[in-house]
Parts: C-alpha cells; sequence; structure tokens
C-alpha cells in the first residue's frame, strides 16, 4: 500500500518501474529459452551435454550468468509485485471483476502473479541445487531428478514457460506490437512446443542410467 500510493504521486518512478520490469522480463524470457534448450542437448547424448556444460564454464557464461539471472529475477520480481493484490479484499475485488469481465488480459495477469509465485520458490531451490553440486554434468542433473526432484521440475517447466509466455503477450499487447488473436494461437503453440521439449528432457533424465565421470 505505501509503495502504491508513492507510485500514485510520482508518475515518472512508475514508469522507469514499467520500464524496468518489461527489460527484465524480456531478459529472463531469452534466458529460459536458452536454458531450456541447452539442457535438452542430453537428448543427443551424455557426451553433448557435458561438452556444452564444459563449454560455458571455459568460457565463463555460468559464472556470470548465474549471478546475473538471480539478480534480473530479483529485480523482476520486486517491480512485479508493486501492483499485486497483496491484501485480501484486493483479491477478492481482483477475482469479481474477473468472473464478471470474462476478458483474458485480466486472468493472464492472475495467471502471471500465481506461476511468478511458484516459480521464486521453485526456481530459488533449483539453483541451490545446482550450486552445491557443481559442476553441471549429465550425472549430477539426472541425480536429482531421479533423487526426488523430478515432480517439482515438472511444476517449475509448467510454471515457468507459461508465465513467459502470458508475460511476453502482455507486453506485445501493452505496447500494442502484435494482433492480439493471431498471436495468442502462436504462443500457445510455442508453450506446448517448449513445455513438451522440458518433460523430454526429464525423462530421459530420469530413466537414463548416467554414471558419473561419464563424459
Amino acid at each position: 500500500m505505501i509503495l502504491q500510493k508513492l507510485l500514485a504521486k510520482s508518475p515518472k518512478l512508475e514508469a522507469r518501474l514499467e520500464l524496468l520490469e518489461l527489460a527484465t522480463g524480456l531478459v529472463l524470457f531469452g534466458f529460459l529459452q536458452f536454458h531450456m534448450f541447452a539442457v535438452s542437448s542430453i537428448i543427443l547424448g551424455v557426451e553433448a551435454f557435458n561438452r556444452d556444460s564444459a563449454r560455458m564454464d571455459e568460457y565463463y557464461l555460468s559464472y556470470i550468468g548465474i549471478p546475473l539471472v538471480i539478480l534480473a529475477i530479483l529485480v523482476h520480481g520486486l517491480a512485479a509485485m508493486r501492483k499485486a493484490p497483496w491484501q485480501f479484499q484486493e483479491m477478492r475485488v481482483f477475482m469479481q471483476h474477473s468472473r464478471r469481465l470474462a476478458h483474458l488480459d485480466t486472468w493472464a495477469w492472475g495467471v502471471q502473479i500465481a506461476t511468478g509465485l511458484i516459480i521464486l520458490v521453485l526456481a530459488a531451490t533449483h539453483i541451490w541445487s545446482v550450486l552445491v553440486t557443481w559442476p553441471i554434468e549429465a550425472a549430477t542433473s539426472a541425480a536429482r531428478i531421479q533423487g526426488g526432484y523430478f515432480s517439482s521440475f515438472v511444476l517449475l517447466i509448467l510454471a515457468a514457460e507459461i508465465h513467459a509466455m502470458v508475460g511476453l503477450y502482455r507486453i506485445l499487447v501493452k505496447w500494442s506490437w502484435i494482433h492480439r488473436k493471431k498471436f495468442t494461437n502462436y504462443l500457445v503453440y510455442a508453450t506446448i512446443g517448449m513445455v513438451g521439449l522440458g518433460f523430454l528432457t526429464l525423462l530421459v533424465f530420469y530413466f537414463r542410467s548416467i554414471p558419473k565421470g561419464l563424459s
């Protein structure tokens, strides 16, 4: 409430936060899709996965990228939270308006809030589990998934891709860069494709026996 009152008195600050949210959102969208394609290299074999991982370490991409991604998540999350209905009364009003309006964009915002909260929790767990089992290798990744993280990864993939695609839709609609109805279909297909790729990657890790040290 205090932040909302402050922003109401400072349109410039609100505009800057809006641009910051947009910029960090696009950065995280790009990272998510890159990360999904990079991890899915396990489908091509253990050697391909470990080779790509070693190459990123060789050029310090992992060491630079992970802190930047964490920073982008925090900044994006804080910028987005300024408009979320945190009080019970605000949430009740939002649900009432959503049902009454029955408008896609209104529900999309609600989906953004819900998936964003899921991502904050599961992404933190994922990043921590990666850091404590460094370096990134097929064997350690498989061990995490086979050791009890499978269901949380399923939920993280669903939440992350839905959040990313809905976020991209809302950005492009807000700035009038797309035809709303046509682009919605493209995003649905893209979401299904990326989620499918993520699930296939998980299944490969889950069912493949990968001895540690194999490269």
